[in-house]
């Protein structure tokens, strides 16, 4: 993985701020931790259940696991083949950096060590795990709150660490998970999984962790996720949707459908993500279908497949609006588009045969092509059936092309400059 841009030369550290060369989790006195409620910045020794060790389940332990992070797919699987065990959690992984002068700008505050050390695989060893964090002291005011609750916390790099929920930590099972972007650059966990992933991987040698920014996806192209999806989940079909009324919606910009469920005015919300609103269906308006509303935990509606955020009013009630994740083009190299309005910044849409007038963002070249903060990095390469010399989406095979768009597969390809080696990307089935 090489840095994002070269002219990023701030190394600003974000949040769950990393230490160089620091292995042992101490008291969290360092921790950044993202904006806390009003409730939970209280200083007022009402501490509740926060300074209690929450108990260890007795679960049969993993001989040969691993950890797979998706900072957009908002996940964390634990698997161990061996074992046949084969997990997904939901996570809250760090906020969008929007510093213009940070290493991280415009990408998810846990990008920090993957960017800084040009490297997804990092480890968990039981030196750097500890079954029972409570404290945590604020760097700029000295307080000190009990906010990891008596839960584990797991370094995977440094200070960046998997730990509690955070929010509500008062509570008697540790607090309540908000699964979006929300912290420092730590991945929150609920606290009943946090508690599940120890006890299952302690006294293991070494775990390998692969964070990764984009979501994963398995061999067939399918996403990962969560059991119980929402809406804007990723489906291919109806029974995907499994919550009360939900059903999958084409999305003809992406080709991969998107969970709903029908509304006259309103919808109804779920604890732990954003707010949901009702608008016009955008493939039949004279229905109204639940969408959620951006916010800072989903900014630039990055958690889904070619959604994006989009103004609009509320079925049924049109004085009433919002900015919603509906489908649409993000208008960068190799996201899809329907037109050239779709695409932004120099680029333009150009068809791709078969793909039934969807076409990609792109733009030729000679040697080279330019990138974005927070985006998979391009490179411009020989692409006959793209019409010659084009700027595409580099991709990484180890993660079975997630990178990519619907129809199109991780390829090798030589690059338009023969000096340069050949490259992995995103080319059309």
């Amino acid at each position: 993985m090489r840095k994002l841009i070269p002219w990023m030369l701030v190394l600003a550290l974000a949040g769950c701020a990393e230490e160089e060369g620091t292995d042992v989790p101490g008291e969290g006195e360092d921790l950044g931790l993202g904006e806390l409620s009003s409730e939970d910045d209280k200083e007022d020794g009402m501490w509740g259940a926060a300074t209690t060790c929450k108990a260890i389940p007795d679960l049969p332990p993993l001989s040969s696991p691993r950890i797979i992070v998706s900072l957009h797919g908002l996940t964390l699987r634990l698997v161990d083949e061996a074992a046949g065990y084969d997990k997904v959690f939901p996570i809250g992984p760090g906020a969008i950096d929007s510093s213009p002068s940070s290493l991280t700008y415009q990408e998810s505050l846990s990008m920090y060590p993957l960017l800084r050390y040009d490297t997804q695989d990092f480890e968990l060893r039981p030196a750097t795990i500890t079954a029972c964090k409570i404290w945590w002291r604020d760097p700029a005011t000295g307080k000190r709150l009990p906010v990891f609750a008596g839960l584990p916390f797991l370094s995977w790099s440094g200070n960046y660490g998997m730990h509690g929920p955070i929010d509500n930590y008062r509570a008697a099972n540790g607090g309540t998970l908000r699964r979006g972007f929300v912290s420092h650059g730590c991945l929150r966990m609920e606290a009943a999984d946090v508690l599940e992933v120890y006890a299952r991987i302690r006294g293991v040698a070494r775990v390998p962790v692969r964070v990764s920014r984009e979501p994963e996806r398995d061999a067939d192209g399918v996403r990962v996720d969560v059991p119980g999806r929402w809406f804007g989940s990723e489906c291919r079909a109806d029974a995907d949707c499994d919550f009360q009324n939900g059903f999958c919606l084409d999305n003809p910009v992406g080709g991969r459908g998107y969970c709903a469920q029908a509304c006259s005015r309103t919808c109804p919300d779920k604890a732990g993500y954003p707010v949901s609103f009702c608008v016009a269906d955008p493939g039949a308006p004279e229905r109204g279908v639940c969408a959620l509303k951006e916010q800072a935990e989903n900014r630039g509606c990055r958690p889904g497949d070619h959604l994006v955020p989009t103004a609009r009013t509320r079925f049924n009630e049109p004085a009433v609006s919002a900015t919603v994740c509906l489908p649409g083009s993000r208008g960068w190299i190799g996201d899809r588009c329907l037109a050239d309005g779709d695409c932004l910044d120099g680029t333009s849409c150009v068809p791709v045969d078969g793909a039934g007038g969807v076409g990609m963002c792109t733009q030729g070249c000679t040697s080279s092509c330019p990138d974005q903060p927070g985006r998979p990095w391009t490179a411009c390469v020989e692409e006959p059936a793209l019409g010659g010399d084009t700027c595409l989406r580099q991709c990484t095979p180890d993660d079975q092309g997630a990178e990519c768009p619907e129809g199109f597969l991780c390829e090798d390809r030589p690059r338009a400059d023969p000096s340069r080696p050949a490259v992995d990307a995103c080319v059309p089935l």
